[in-house]
């Protein structure tokens, strides 16, 4: 099933998560978040779900 994802709000969730690990001491956070800063929509949708993101409270309002 398709949805339509505001990728903005969900790049500053993911952004938000590998900032709090990296701040936690986990230096490969720190690579992660430069990953998800440059993937495109799609990618970014797909890493969301690989880590257990319900993309539905992602919906634009």
């Amino acid at each position: 099933m398709e949805i339509r994802v505001d990728v903005d709000r969900l790049r500053n969730h993911l952004e938000d998560e590998y900032g709090t690990a990296a701040f936690n001491g986990s230096p490969a956070a720190i690579s992660d978040m430069w990953d998800i800063s440059h993937l495109d929509g799609y990618e970014l949708c797909k890493k969301a779900e690989e880590l257990g993101v319900d993309l539905n409270d992602f919906r634009p309002r």
